[in-house]
C-alpha cells in the first residue's frame, strides 16, 4: 500500500492563480507534499505495481463499480492504482464539487458506467498532468513580480525545490514525453471512442509545450549549464525540433500548429539560453557544445528553423576571443547561410505564432531577445545601412518597437553617438525618405503604437527630418559647384511641384550612386507629415497625372498607419498638433473618395476608417457631418418608427458597410472593414449623445448589427477563430454600452429599447444564448488549449463571455421597457425550453457549470448571479432546468460555503442566489433547506448556551444544507458585533431576512427551537453599533415582520428582547434613536444612485418597525417613549428642512412622523407650544421649498400640518404671530397647487398628460385643501383682518378657477371634492363674505350639471375614465352643501343666486330628491339630504323663491311629499334589517356604509322633509287658538286616505294621513323599545319616586283604559321590540316624530276646522286618530311623564327653560311691532324666550347640526310669543280660492300662494305678520312638548270644533 497522496492539480490551480487566499493559507495548501510533486513534476505519478490492486480492493470492497474503471486504466496508464483513485475522487468532485475526503458520496450521482467514466477519467488525468506543468509555470512567472500577492511563497517554493534540481527535473520529463508511447488501439473499444488516441497526442503536445515554457522562464534568468543544454538539444535533435512525433500516424492537419509551437518553442529556447550575457565562460562553453550544435546547423538540407539558430550561434562565436578568428573562413557562412534562407522573415513568422503572440512570459522573453539580436548584428554589421535592405528586417524591427519597454530602449539608444544598435536601421530610413516612403513609415507604426512617450519622441522626429533624398534628375535640379559627392543647388527647387516643400537657392546636396540609380540627398529639414500630405494630393488627383495609382495609395496606407497610432495616443490628452490636421482631413476624402473604387484595397479604406474613429472623441460632430452623406455609413430612412420596426430591420439602408460586407468580407472570412465600424460605433456612443448622431449614426449601426451581423455571427465563415472572437467581443461591447447607457433623453431611450426589444423577440435572442451556453467544459478544454491561461487570446474571449452573460443580466432587468412582465419573449423561451430533447442548448446547467470555473473567478460569480435573474424574473422552475437532484443542487452550491479556500465574491453571489430563490423558486428552496432530508434524532437535547447550533450541525443531518452556515453566523455575531463587517455575515442576515419578508421563516424551524435564537439573532442591537452596515436594517425588518406574524403571541425569548430593547432604564432605545438620526456615515456630496445608501436604509426600516411596533407592540409605552421617539424626528425634519440636501430623507422622515401621529395622536404634542411653534416652522420652511419636495413628502407634511392644525387649535389662535403665519403658508401651499393643477389642466387640453388613476394616491392638492379646511374651521372672527390676505392672494378666485375647471374633469374628482369642501368651510368662517363678491355663479352654476354617463346594461361605466353616477352624487351633495352654507350665512344676499341655481338645476334636483325611490345606497341618501338641506334654507324666503321661479317651488315640494312618502316606505322596511342592506358601490373608498348608517340618513332625510313641508301647513297653534284663521286660504297637503302606506310607481306618489300615522307609529315604537331595554338594563336602579310615579300613571279607571294599558303594554315590550327600527339615534328619532306628529296635527285640525269637509270625513279624521295613535298616547303616558327625568335629549324642547341673551336686531324689530300694533304685546312682558340650541359635538357634521337647530335658531330670530314649533312660518293661501269649492284632489301645491303685495313685501323683509291676542297660549313649563301634542290629539278626537 502507497503512502503517496496525489494532489487535487486543477483545484490547486484555482486557489493559486485567483489569488483569493490569505499568505499563511497559501502556504498551507502547497504543503511539502505538494511541493516535492511540483520539483517531481510528470514523475510524481509513480509507475503502475500490479499487487497493489488486492489492497484497494480489501480497502474499498463496496464500490465494486469504481474498482473495475481503476482496473481498466492501470491498463493504459503507468500509474500506481491507489494514485488512480484518487484520480477518480478529483473527477467526481470536478464534476459536482465537494471535497476528496466526500467525494465517494457523490457516487450514487454520478453516472458510473464505464462508457461514461472511463474516457472522462482518462481525459481528467492528463488535464491533472498539464494543470500541474501550468502551476509550476506560474510559480515561477511570478515569483519576481513584486505586485504580486504570492512573490515572496513563490519564491520560497523554488528555494526549496532548488533551481539545479528543477533544470534536471524538467529535462528528464521532457524526455518521458518524448518517449511516450500511444495507447494501443483496442483503447479505442474498451473506451468507445474513436478519438481517445489523437486526444492523448493533443496532451502529450501541450505537455511538451508546457515543459519547455517552463525551461524557457528559468533560462531567462538563470544559466544552463554544457551539459544540461547539451541533453536539452538532443532531445530537441531526437524529433527533428518538434516536426517528427513518434505518433504522426494518427496527427492531422490541425495539429500541424501544435507542432510548430513546439518547434518555435525549441529554436526559442535555444536562442534564449545562447545569450552571451548570460554564458561568463564563452569559450569553453561553445567548446563543450560545438560538436553537437555545429553537426546539426551544417547539415545539407537546412530547415527554416535553422537560420534563427545559425545567426545565434554565429553572434555568440563573435562573443568568443578563441572562435572569433575563426569567423571570417567559417562562421561568417553561418550568417550567409541564414541570410539566404531569410531569417529574418522566420523571425517575423516565429513572433507571429500563437506561443510568441499571446502575451505570455515567454512571448516577452523572445521579443526582448530578439531585440538584443538585432541590436547586436546592427552593430556589428550594419555600418553601411546594408541591414534595412535584407527581406523583413524592417517588419521584424517595428513589430519588436510595439512593446512600450522596448520602444524606451530603442529611444535610449537613440541619443548614444555608438553602439546604438537598431537605430541605424531608423537612421538608414531617414536617409531614404521620401524615396523610400516604407521602411520609415513602417518603423513609425510600430513606435507610435508604444504608447504616449515613444508617440512623443516620434513627432518631434518627424517634425524635423534632416534628408531629402529622390532619384537625381538633372534637367529638374541645377546643381554649382560639385566637389566629390556634395554640391549646391542652384535655384529654388520645390520638389513635390508645389510650395509645401521648397529647397533654397544655395542649399547643400549630395549626390551619391546607389543600386537604385544615382541619387540625391538635399539637407534642408522638412516634416513626414509633409510628405505624406503630398502623396493624399497625388491619390486624390483626378486628372491620372500619376500614372502608378497603386504605388501611391500604398504610401497613403502605410502613412496612415502612422497617424492613426500616433492620433490615438494624443487624443487622449486633446491636443492634436497642427501639422496633423491637414493630413487627417484628407484621410476623410481619400475614404470618400475610394470608397466605391476598384483602384483602393480595403486595407487603405480599413485604415482611414480608423483614423476617423480615433478623432470622433474630440470632433464627434465634424467627423458626423463630414461622413454622414457619402454613402458610407448606414442609415435609417424613415425615423418615425418604432423600436419593434427597428428591431427587425424596417426602413434600413445599409449603405457601403453592408455592400463589403457581402461582397468582400464575408466570402474572404476576415471583417476588417465591419470591425472598424462597430469601432467607429462604439467611439461615437462614448463621444457624443446629440440626437443628430444617435438616430444618424447610432441608431443606424444598432440596427445593421442586431440585424445583419449579430444573428450570423456565429454561422459565417472566419479565416481563424481568433478572428470570429474579435468580432464577437465588439459585438457585445457596442450592445454593453449600448444597454448601460442611463440617459433619459428620447432618442437614447429608443436606441436601448431597441436593442433590449431585438435581444429578447428576434433571431439574436438563440445567438446569444448559444453564445452563453458554451458550457464550462468546452471553454477549459479551450483554455488549455492556448498558450497562455492567464492572459491569453482565449483567456480573452472568457472575457467576452463574461460581458453576454451581463447583457442578458442587463436585458432581463430592463424587460419592462418593451413589454410587460407577464409577457414571455423568445430569449425566455430558450433559457426554460421544456422539451429536455429538443434543448440542445440547455442554457440553465451550462450557466451553472461556470460555477466550476478554474481560470477566471469573475466568470462564476457572474453566472451565479444570472441564476440569481433567471431565479428572480420568471415565474417558472428553475430546479427543474437544472436537471439536478436536491443532494447535487446542495453539493453544487452550498458546499462551498464550507469551503475554506473558496473566493468570498463566489460564496457571496451563491448567498444572494440562496436568497433570491426564497419566496420565488419553492424547488430550490426546499433542496437548499433539505425539507425532504429532515431527521429529528430523540437522543439529543438543546444545550443552554450558545453552542447548542454549531454541536446541532454536527449531529444532525438537517443541517448539513444552509442551516448550518446559518446557525455558525449567530454565534459569530453573538460573540463578536465587529464581525458583522464581514460581506459573509452580511449575506447571511440577508438570508434571514428574507425569510421573514417572504415569510417562511418555517424554514428554520430548528433554529428558533433553541430558547436563546433571539437573544441571538437580535445582539447586534445590543453590542457597539458598527458603522456602514445594513445588518441592523434588516434586523429592524425582522423584528417588524416577526411582531407583526405574532399578533400578541409572541415568544418568550422574543418578548424578553423587545422589552430589554425598550427598557427605559437601558440605554439601548437612546443609543439607536441618537444613532439613527445622527445620519452617520452621511456624504452630501454622494451621487443619488439606485442603491439606497445605509444611513437611509436604517431609517427606512426604523420608519416601517415604528410602523408595526405602534399597533402591535405586546408593551405599553409611556409619555416618555413617546417623547424619545418624536422628538428626535420632527427636529430632524426641520432641520433637513432647512437645508433640503436630500429630498429622500424629507419624504421618510416626514412619513415617519405621520405614522406616530396616527397612532399617539395628543402624545405627539407633549408641549403643545413648543408644538405649535415647530408646525409654523414646519409649514413656513415647506411653503418656500414646497416645489422641491417629492410627493410623498409633501402628501405626509400636509397631513401632518392637517392634524397638527386640528389638534392645536388653542394653542395656533393664542399666538396671533403664529396663527397668521401658518394661514399664509397654508394659502401659498394651496396656491401652487392650484396653479400646478391649472397647467395639468391645461396639458390635458392639448393631450401631453398621461391619464392616471385616481386610486393610486391622493394628489397634493386635496391634503393641502383639506389642511386650509382646517384652518379656515379654526379661526374665529378675531381673525377676519386676514380677508385682506385672502384678497390680495386672490385666493377664492383660484379656487373658483380650478372648479371651473376641474369638476366635470374625472381625474380630478378627489380635487374638486376637496375644493368643495374647502369653499364651505370658508363659508362658514369669518371670511365668507369675499364669495359674494366672487361671482360664485358664473363658475360654478353651468360647471355643477351632471355629465354624460355612458353605462352598460349592468349598470357599470363602459369607459373606466368616465364618470359613474355614484361619483359624480357626491360632488353635487357637496355643492350643494356650500350652496346651503351660503344661503344660511349670507340670507337675502345670497338667496337670488340659490334661486337661480334651483331654476337652472331644477331637474336634476328633482332626481337627487327622488333618488331614494331608486337606489338607498348612502351617496344616493347623501345627495338627497344634501338637497332638501338646501330646500330647507330656501323655504325661509319662499316668498321670493315663489315670485322668482314659482314652477321650481312646486316642483321642488311635490318631489319633497313623494320623498317623504319613500322614507316611510324605507321606515318600514327597516324592521327587517335584511331589507334595508345598503348597496354596494364599488367606487366608495374605505370601508362600506352599516345598515345602521343608512338608516340614520334615511330618518334625517324623512326629518327634513317634513320641516319643508311644515312650512306649507298652518301653524299649529295658530289653528288651536286663532278664531281669526283664514282656513280657505290654506290648502291640505296630506290626503285624506287612512290605509297603509303602498308600493306605487308614480312619479309622484300622494301623501296621505296614513302614510304620516305609519310614521309616527314607527318612530314611537323606536324611543319606546330604547325606553324598554333601558329599564330591562338599567330598572333596578330607579328610585321609589319613579316607581310610584309610574304606578300613578297607569291608575285612572275604566275598561277605556285598561284596554289602552294593555295595548300600551304590548306595544311596549313586545311588539315594539319586533316591529321597532334597529337600533337609531334617539335624537334623531325624536326630532323626527316631532316633526312628523306636528305636520299631522296642523293638518287634521285643518280637516277638522275647514268647514268644506263634510261631517263624515272630519268623523273619519278623529276615529283613524284615536285609533291609530294609541301607541303615542301609552308612550307619552308611561314613558315621558313617568320617566323623562333619565332622557336627556327630550328635555330640549321643554319651554321656559333656558333665556337666551338679548338680540339688538329682535329687540329692534319687537320694539317696531309694539308701536305699530301695542294692543298685540300688552301681557307678554312675562313670557321668556325658546331655549339656546343644545351646543355642537365635534364630530357632528354640519347637516346634522342645522338639522338639530332649525327649529330653535328660527324662532330666536322672529319676534313672537309663540311656543317653539318646527315650523318656521305659514303660507296662507290666495284669496281667490275662499268661495272656490275643495276638489276631490285635496293636494295641490301651485294654489298654496300668497297673492298681496303686502305679504310679498313683508316676506321679502322677512317680518313676521302680526299676531293678536287669540294666539296667546300658556304652556306649563313642566310639560314637555311630546306630552302637549298628546293632549293636542285628544282634544281633536274629543272635541267638535
Amino acid at each position: 500500500m502507497t503512502n503517496n497522496v496525489t494532489p487535487y492539480w486543477k483545484r490547486l490551480w484555482r486557489w493559486v492563480s485567483s489569488q483569493s487566499l490569505a499568505q499563511e493559507k497559501l502556504l498551507i495548501v502547497l504543503n511539502k507534499s505538494v511541493v516535492d510533486a511540483l520539483s517531481q513534476g510528470l514523475t510524481c505519478y509513480k509507475p503502475h505495481k500490479p499487487e497493489l490492486y488486492a489492497q484497494l480492493q480489501n480497502k474499498y470492497p463496496d464500490q465494486t463499480k469504481l474498482l473495475s474503471v481503476v482496473q481498466t486504466l492501470q491498463l493504459y496508464l503507468d500509474v500506481d492504482c491507489f494514485q488512480i483513485w484518487e484520480i477518480l475522487k478529483h473527477y467526481m468532485c470536478d464534476i459536482s464539487y465537494g471535497t476528496p475526503d466526500d467525494a465517494l458520496k457523490n457516487v450514487a450521482f454520478v453516472d458510473t458506467r464505464p462508457t461514461f467514466l472511463l474516457p472522462n477519467a482518462w481525459s481528467f488525468y492528463y488535464s491533472e498532468r498539464l494543470f500541474l506543468l501550468k502551476l509550476l509555470q506560474y510559480i515561477i512567472q511570478f515569483k519576481n513580480d513584486v505586485s504580486h500577492k504570492y512573490c515572496k511563497e513563490f519564491n520560497k517554493i523554488i528555494d526549496d525545490i532548488g533551481i539545479g534540481n528543477l533544470k534536471t527535473s524538467l529535462i528528464s520529463q521532457f524526455e518521458k514525453t518524448l518517449l511516450a508511447t500511444p495507447p494501443p488501439r483496442k483503447i479505442q473499444n474498451e473506451f468507445g471512442s474513436d478519438t481517445v488516441r489523437q486526444e492523448w497526442a493533443e496532451s502529450n503536445l501541450r505537455e511538451q509545450l508546457a515543459i519547455l515554457q517552463i525551461i524557457m522562464l528559468i533560462a531567462n534568468e538563470y544559466t544552463f549549464t554544457e551539459s544540461e543544454f547539451t541533453n536539452l538539444f538532443k532531445l530537441f535533435k531526437k524529433h527533428y525540433f518538434g516536426k517528427n512525433q513518434g505518433y504522426s500516424n494518427f496527427l492531422d492537419e490541425q495539429h500541424r500548429e501544435a507542432c510548430l509551437r513546439v518547434m518555435y518553442m525549441e529554436v526559442g529556447l535555444f536562442t534564449v539560453i545562447l545569450d552571451s550575457g548570460k554564458i561568463k565562460n564563452v569559450s569553453g562553453w561553445i567548446e563543450s557544445t560545438k560538436e553537437l550544435v555545429e553537426t546539426e546547423l551544417v547539415k545539407l538540407e537546412p530547415q527554416a528553423e535553422h537560420s534563427l539558430m545559425l545567426i545565434v550561434w554565429m553572434m555568440l562565436t563573435l562573443q568568443s576571443e578563441t572562435h572569433v578568428k575563426l569567423f571570417e573562413n567559417q562562421y561568417q557562412q553561418f550568417g550567409a547561410t541564414a541570410l539566404r534562407m531569410k531569417v529574418f522573415i522566420f523571425m517575423q513568422q516565429m513572433l507571429s505564432s500563437s506561443v510568441y503572440s499571446d502575451g505570455s512570459k515567454c512571448a516577452v522573453i523572445m521579443r526582448h531577445r530578439m531585440f538584443r539580436l538585432l541590436n547586436e548584428l546592427c552593430d556589428r554589421f550594419d555600418g553601411d545601412g546594408t541591414m534595412s535592405h535584407q527581406p523583413g528586417m524592417m517588419m521584424l524591427c517595428a513589430d519588436l518597437l510595439k512593446a512600450p519597454d522596448i520602444a524606451q530602449q530603442f529611444w535610449s539608444l537613440h541619443k548614444m553617438e555608438d553602439q546604438f544598435g537598431v537605430v541605424s536601421l531608423w537612421h538608414t530610413a531617414l536617409e531614404y525618405f521620401p524615396y523610400n516612403f516604407s521602411a520609415l513609415s513602417i518603423l513609425s507604426a510600430g513606435l507610435a503604437e508604444a504608447g504616449k512617450d515613444s508617440t512623443r519622441n516620434l513627432i518631434a522626429e518627424l517634425k524635423s527630418l534632416p534628408v531629402y533624398t529622390e532619384i537625381y534628375n538633372p534637367n529638374a535640379v541645377p546643381l554649382m559647384s560639385i566637389h566629390l559627392d556634395n554640391a549646391v543647388v542652384g535655384r529654388d527647387y520645390f520638389p513635390m511641384g508645389d510650395e509645401s516643400y521648397r529647397i533654397e537657392a544655395g542649399s547643400k546636396a549630395t549626390i551619391m550612386e546607389r543600386k537604385e540609380g544615382t541619387m540625391i540627398h538635399f539637407r534642408t529639414p522638412y516634416s513626414y507629415w509633409t510628405i505624406f500630405n503630398s502623396e493624399i494630393e497625388k491619390a486624390l488627383d483626378r486628372k491620372q497625372n500619376y500614372q502608378n495609382v497603386n504605388v501611391t495609395l500604398e504610401k497613403v496606407y502605410e502613412g496612415a498607419k502612422v497617424l492613426k497610432n500616433v492620433l490615438k495616443a494624443l487624443v487622449g490628452d486633446k491636443e492634436i498638433p497642427k501639422s496633423l490636421v491637414a493630413p487627417s482631413e484628407g484621410v476623410f476624402d481619400v475614404l470618400v473618395r475610394f470608397l466605391k473604387s476598384d483602384a483602393a484595397q480595403l486595407e487603405l479604406l480599413v485604415e482611414c476608417l480608423s483614423v476617423c474613429t480615433t478623432l470622433v472623441p474630440m470632433f464627434p460632430k465634424d467627423v458626423h457631418l463630414r461622413l454622414i452623406n457619402t454613402g458610407l455609413l448606414p442609415r435609417i430612412v424613415n425615423h418615425q418608427l418604432g423600436h419593434v420596426e427597428y428591431a427587425h430591420g424596417v426602413s434600413l439602408d445599409s449603405a457601403a458597410v453592408g455592400a463589403y460586407l457581402v461582397t468582400v468580407e464575408q466570402p474572404n472570412g476576415s471583417y476588417a472593414f465591419l470591425g472598424a465600424y462597430i469601432d467607429m460605433l462604439r467611439s461615437f456612443h462614448e463621444a457624443s449623445d446629440d440626437d443628430r448622431i444617435v438616430t444618424e449614426i447610432l441608431l443606424p449601426g444598432l440596427v445593421l448589427i442586431l440585424h445583419e451581423v449579430f444573428p450570423n455571427v456565429c454561422g459565417w465563415r472566419y479565416t481563424s477563430a481568433h478572428e470570429r472572437r474579435r468580432l464577437i467581443q465588439r459585438c457585445a461591447e457596442f450592445l454593453s454600452l449600448v444597454l448601460q447607457q442611463s440617459s433619459t433623453k428620447p432618442n437614447m431611450v429608443l436606441l436601448k429599447k431597441t436593442c433590449i426589444y431585438s435581444l429578447m423577440h428576434t433571431e439574436n435572442a438563440l445567438e446569444l444564448m448559444k453564445i452563453i451556453s458554451f458550457g464550462n467544459d468546452r471553454l477549459e478544454r479551450l483554455i488549455q488549449d492556448d498558450t497562455n491561461w492567464v492572459s491569453g487570446p482565449v483567456y480573452q474571449y472568457t472575457s467576452t463571455l463574461q460581458r453576454c452573460l451581463a447583457i442578458v443580466i442587463s436585458v432581463l432587468r430592463q424587460k419592462p421597457l418593451v413589454s410587460e412582465d407577464s409577457e414571455v419573449s423568445a430569449l425566455e423561451h430558450l433559457i426554460f425550453a421544456q422539451n429536455k430533447q429538443m434543448d440542445e442548448l440547455k442554457v440553465v446547467p451550462r450557466v451553472t457549470s461556470y460555477i466550476n470555473h478554474a481560470f477566471n473567478k469573475s466568470l462564476s460569480v457572474l453566472s451565479c448571479r444570472l441564476l440569481k435573474r433567471f431565479a428572480d424574473g420568471f415565474q417558472m422552475s428553475l430546479f427543474a432546468s437544472l436537471d439536478m437532484t436536491a443532494y447535487q443542487v446542495r453539493v453544487m452550491f452550498l458546499d462551498r460555503l464550507r469551503d475554506e479556500h473558496e473566493t468570498v465574491g463566489l460564496k457571496i453571489a451563491i448567498l444572494e442566489f440562496v436568497t433570491t430563490c426564497i419566496g420565488k423558486q419553492p424547488g430550490l428552496t426546499e433542496a437548499f433547506f433539505m425539507l425532504n432530508h429532515e431527521k429529528v434524532k430523540e437522543d439529543e437535547k438543546p444545550e443552554e448556551n450558545g453552542e447548542v447550533v454549531k454541536k446541532e450541525t454536527d449531529s444532525d443531518d438537517g443541517f448539513e444544507g444552509i442551516l448550518g452556515y446559518m446557525a455558525e453566523y449567530l454565534g459569530s455575531v453573538k460573540s463578536d458585533a465587529k464581525s458583522l463587517h464581514s460581506p459573509l455575515l452580511a449575506c447571511i442576515m440577508a438570508l434571514f431576512h428574507a425569510l421573514w419578508k417572504n415569510n417562511m421563516q418555517i424554514l428554520i424551524k430548528k433554529l428558533r427551537e433553541h430558547p436563546k435564537f433571539w437573544e441571538y439573532m437580535i445582539s447586534p442591537l445590543f453590542s457597539q453599533i458598527q458603522p456602514e452596515l445594513r445588518t441592523y436594517s434588516q434586523i429592524f425588518n425582522v423584528l417588524g415582520i416577526e411582531l407583526f406574524v405574532s399578533r400578541g403571541k409572541l415568544e418568550p425569548n422574543f418578548q424578553e428582547m423587545l422589552e430589554l430593547f425598550f427598557d427605559i432604564n437601558k440605554k439601548h432605545l437612546d443609543n439607536w434613536i441618537n444613532y439613527i438620526f445622527s445620519f452617520k456615515d452621511r456624504n452630501d456630496s454622494e451621487d443619488i444612485v439606485d442603491r439606497v445608501p445605509v444611513w437611509l436604509g436604517l431609517l427606512t426600516s426604523w420608519k416601517d418597525f415604528v410602523t408595526i411596533f405602534c399597533k402591535y407592540l405586546p408593551i405599553s409605552l409611556n409619555i416618555a417613549h413617546k417623547a424619545k421617539l418624536e422628538a428626535p424626528c420632527m427636529n430632524a425634519l426641520l432641520n433637513e428642512l432647512d437645508d433640503l440636501k436630500d429630498g429622500r430623507l424629507v419624504a421618510i422622515l416626514a412619513e415617519l412622523y405621520v405614522i406616530m401621529l396616527a397612532n399617539w395622536k395628543h402624545d405627539c404634542f407633549d408641549n403643545r407650544k413648543e408644538s405649535a411653534k415647530q408646525v409654523e416652522i414646519l409649514l413656513t420652511n415647506t411653503a418656500i421649498v414646497y416645489e422641491c419636495l417629492h410627493p410623498r413628502a409633501i402628501r405626509a407634511i400636509l397631513s401632518i400640518g392637517t392634524v397638527a392644525i386640528s389638534t392645536l387649535d388653542y394653542e395656533i389662535k393664542a399666538n396671533s404671530v403664529t396663527a397668521q403665519s401658518i394661514i399664509r403658508s397654508v394659502t401659498n401651499i394651496n396656491s401652487l397647487e392650484l396653479g400646478k393643477l391649472l397647467d395639468e389642466i391645461r396639458d390635458d387640453k392639448k393631450g401631453n398628460a398621461d391619464t392616471k388613476d385616481r386610486n393610486e394616491d391622493i394628489p397634493p392638492i386635496v391634503l393641502s385643501l383639506a389642511m386650509l379646511e382646517q384652518c379656515l374651521d379654526l379661526y374665529d372672527d378675531l381673525f377676519s383682518g386676514l380677508s385682506h390676505w385672502f384678497q390680495s392672494t386672490k385666493f377664492i378666485n383660484k379656487i373658483l378657477c380650478c372648479l371651473q375647471a376641474s369638476l366635470q374633469n374625472r381625474r380630478h374628482y378627489d380635487t374638486s371634492l376637496a375644493a368643495l369642501r374647502c369653499l364651505t368651510a370658508y363659508a362658514r368662517g369669518p371670511f365668507a363674505k369675499d364669495l359674494l363678491m366672487s361671482d360664485v355663479d358664473q363658475f360654478l352654476w353651468l360647471q355643477l350639471l351632471p355629465p354624460k354617463f355612458e353605462l352598460d346594461s349592468n349598470g357599470n361605466a363602459k369607459n373606466p375614465s368616465a364618470w359613474k353616477p355614484q361619483e359624480w352624487w357626491r360632488v353635487y351633495a357637496y355643492s350643494l352643501d356650500f350652496i346651503s352654507m351660503m344661503v344660511m350665512k349670507h340670507g337675502q344676499f345670497f338667496a337670488g343666486d340659490a334661486i337661480t341655481f334651483v331654476g337652472v338645476h331644477l331637474e336634476h334636483l328633482i332626481e337627487a330628491v327622488l333618488l331614494p325611490r331608486q337606489v338607498y345606497n348612502i351617496d344616493a341618501l347623501n345627495l338627497c339630504a344634501s338637497t332638501l338641506n338646501l330646500v330647507v334654507q330656501l323655504v325661509k324666503f319662499e316668498a321670493r323663491w315663489r315670485m322668482e321661479n314659482i314652477n321650481s317651488l312646486i316642483g321642488i315640494m311635490r318631489s319633497t311629499s313623494a320623498c317623504l312618502h319613500q322614507c316611510v316606505m324605507l321606515i318600514q322596511r327597516a324592521r327587517r334589517a335584511s331589507d334595508l342592506t345598503p348597496q354596494i358601490d364599488d367606487t366608495v373608498i374605505g370601508p362600506a356604509p352599516t345598515q345602521p348608517a343608512v338608516l340614520h340618513r334615511i330618518l334625517e332625510i324623512l326629518h327634513m322633509a317634513t320641516l319643508c313641508l311644515l312650512s306649507f301647513s298652518p301653524d299649529l297653534l295658530s289653528l288651536l287658538a286663532d278664531p281669526r284663521l283664514d282656513l280657505e286660504r290654506w290648502q291640505p297637503v296630506v290626503e285624506l286616505s287612512f290605509g297603509a302606506p303602498k308600493i306605487t310607481y308614480e312619479q309622484f306618489p300622494q301623501l296621505t294621513f296614513g302614510t304620516i300615522l305609519s310614521a309616527i307609529c314607527l318612530l314611537t315604537k323606536s324611543l319606546n323599545h330604547a325606553y324598554h331595554s333601558d329599564e330591562g338594563s338599567g330598572g333596578g336602579g330607579r328610585s321609589p319616586r319613579g316607581r310610584r310615579r309610574a304606578c300613578s300613571c297607569g291608575s285612572p279607571g275604566g275598561p277605556i283604559e285598561a284596554r289602552r294599558a294593555a295595548r300600551s303594554e304590548s306595544a311596549g315590550s313586545i311588539s315594539s321590540a319586533a316591529s321597532a327600527l334597529p337600533a337609531p339615534n334617539e335624537r334623531l328619532v325624536a326630532g323626527a316624530l316631532e316633526a312628523t306628529i306636528t305636520l299631522l296635527a296642523s293638518q287634521a285640525l285643518l280637516a277638522v276646522r275647514d268647514p268644506n269637509v263634510s261631517a263624515r270625513h272630519k268623523q273619519l279624521v278623529r276615529r283613524e286618530l284615536a285609533s291609530e295613535l294609541t301607541v303615542y298616547h301609552d308612550f307619552v303616558r308611561k314613558r315621558i311623564l313617568c320617566a323623562a327625568h333619565s332622557r336627556p335629549h327630550l328635555y330640549r324642547n321643554k319651554l321656559g327653560a333656558w333665556p337666551l341673551p338679548p338680540n339688538e336686531d329682535e329687540t329692534k324689530l319687537i320694539e317696531l311691532a309694539k308701536h305699530e300694533n301695542p294692543c298685540n304685546f300688552e301681557d307678554k312682558r312675562n313670557d321668556l324666550p325658546p331655549p339656546p340650541p343644545p351646543k355642537r359635538a365635534s364630530h357632528d357634521s354640519m347637516r346634522e347640526y342645522v338639522l338639530r337647530k332649525h327649529y330653535l335658531v328660527k324662532c330666536a330670530q322672529t319676534p313672537t310669543k309663540e311656543p317653539p314649533s318646527p315650523v318656521s312660518h305659514s303660507t296662507p293661501t290666495s284669496d281667490k280660492k275662499k268661495e272656490t269649492s275643495r276638489s276631490s284632489k285635496r293636494v295641490s301645491w301651485a294654489e298654496t300662494t300668497r297673492d298681496s303685495d303686502e305679504i310679498f313685501d313683508s316676506s321679502l323683509e322677512e317680518i313676521e305678520p302680526v299676531y293678536s291676542n287669540l294666539t296667546d297660549v300658556q304652556i306649563n313649563n313642566d310639560e314637555d312638548y311630546f306630552h302637549f301634542m298628546s293632549i293636542v290629539f285628544l282634544y281633536i278626537c274629543q272635541t267638535e270644533l
